[in-house]
């Protein structure tokens, strides 16, 4: 965080300074209790904490922002307590106050799959050159929000920012706080249905993306997706670069090939042809990159040096890894989440994996925030498991059973379906199961451990 005067942060918020507010330098602005410390602003928007200024009265340049009084209020100088009418407001005065201190690129990069991976990509193409605040693994609900604002400061050069839409209202809260001058947009498919019960709702509350950029700036979009597609740009005033397979994509793929550890990809440009490769593998991981190189060329890199760096981008983990298993198994490990997309875009890559003979199996759990739309997606993947004549499947848990019923449905064998609840069967089966050569793939979604122990099990 940049050091700040106590009075420039009172001005923001609209709040004229007293004598013994003016010259006191700021380090830390927080909206948690337990981060109190010196020379610190604290914002008491969660209300949860009970506030007691008698355990508070021995920080030095200690202040709290408040709309209502609180425990031994009076233990504190009169300068510390720093009452306000609506605190929220006063709260989001100072964040506009601060993103606006520094006159840098935002990235703003949501999608119902691909945004860690593409911000990830991002990240290792620009960061050899500019100083990049980035979001960290896939922690992107908004209690990082203020954190990650903070992580800015006079050396950063760009902010790369995933922004998730879990329920309601996510969206703007997190542009309120970054103001993005460029939005990138995925692909987008049901989840968190279970809190927005409509997928319609869902799509909209991603679409805010334009209003977060206040209809200007950049706006980079996957043309092929046809949610994306579907979208009304038309109150959108800023630029919009498209890429894809399309025929009218501003960043045109022209080929995929997939090899062994890694995909090549031909990319048209303004007229130019340019070959890379990335290693990581999967079609949907081209388009991340693809996604990324748009990005950076937005923010002025050289798109030959961008494709050239995501030549060494290297594999998240649990994002399709590939594990060398005892028994000469191979282990894919793509438990880092599921959803709809990603547990698709992992079985159709699994499924160009396959070499002649060996065992295509595969582990599946939960598909995690789905609401109303559960039926409808676990039959939707019972179909594809049978549609891409994955040899063996597991179930683990009383939703995923679904796919395998769906999967026998469909036509497969109901002899090579199995389902269990207790990991220690699942385990016991793989004993009985597993030959040399297999492939088994794991994929599951709300953080099931038991799944870490499998792949622990069959390393």
């Amino acid at each position: 965080m940049k050091t700040l005067l106590l009075e420039d942060i009172l001005h923001a918020m609209g709040i004229k300074p007293n004598k013994f507010q003016n010259g006191v330098s700021i380090v830390n602005v927080t909206r948690e209790l337990y981060e109190a410390d010196h020379n610190t602003v604290y914002f008491r928007v969660k209300k949860g904490w009970k506030l007691d200024g008698e355990k508070l009265k021995n920080y030095h340049h200690f202040y709290i922002v408040t709309d209502a009084p609180f425990l031994n209020m009076e233990k504190l100088r009169p300068e510390q307590v720093i009452m306000v009418d609506n605190l929220m407001k006063a709260f989001l005065n100072f964040t506009s106050y601060y993103r606006h201190m520094f006159n840098i690129p935002v990235v703003a990069i949501t999608g119902t799959s691909g945004k860690t991976t593409t911000k990830e990509m991002l990240k290792h193409i620009l960061q050899k050159d500019l100083t990049v605040q980035a979001t960290i693994s896939n922690k992107n609900a908004g209690c990082y929000h203020l954190p990650y604002l903070l992580g800015i400061d006079e050396k950063t050069d760009v902010a790369v920012i995933e922004m998730a839409v879990s329920r309601r209202g996510d969206m703007m809260e997190a542009c309120e706080y970054f103001f993005p001058t460029i939005g990138l947009m995925t692909m987008i498919d049901v989840d968190h249905t279970d809190k927005i019960r409509l997928f319609e709702n869902y799509k909209a509350e991603k679409a805010k993306l334009m209003e977060g950029l206040g209809n200007k700036g950049t706006l980079i979009i996957n043309l092929d997706d046809e949610h994306i597609s579907s979208m009304d740009f038309t109150k959108y005033l800023g630029k919009i670069v498209t890429y894809g397979k399309s025929k009218t994509a501003d960043l045109r793929i022209k080929r995929i090939n997939f090899q062994q550890n890694n995909m090549k990809y031909i990319l048209a440009y303004k007229g130019q042809q340019y070959k890379g490769k990335i290693p990581v593998l999967g079609e949907h991981n081209v388009y991340n990159a693809i996604a990324s190189i748009a990005a950076a060329i937005e923010i002025g890199a050289d798109i030959e040096k961008s494709i050239n760096r995501l030549a060494t981008f290297s594999q998240l983990e649990s994002h399709f890894q590939i594990i060398k298993g005892r028994n000469q198994i191979t282990i894919i490990d793509d438990t880092w989440k599921s959803n709809s997309a990603s547990l698709n875009s992992g079985l159709l890559t699994l499924d160009k994996l396959s070499i002649p003979f060996q065992r295509k199996i595969a582990v599946l759990g939960r598909i995690a925030a789905l609401g109303e739309y559960a039926d409808e997606e676990y039959e939707k993947v019972g179909y594809l498991v049978e549609k891409l004549g994955i040899d063996k499947l597991i179930t683990k848990g009383s939703l995923a059973k679904d796919i395998g019923k769906a999967a026998v449905a469909a036509g497969m064998n109901k002899q090579d379906v199995y389902h269990f609840s207790d990991p220690q069967d699942i385990k016991n089966l793989f004993d009985e199961l597993l030959q040399p050569g297999d492939i088994v793939y794991f994929k599951t979604g709300g953080n099931d451990e038991a799944f870490e122990d499998f792949i622990r099990f069959l390393k």
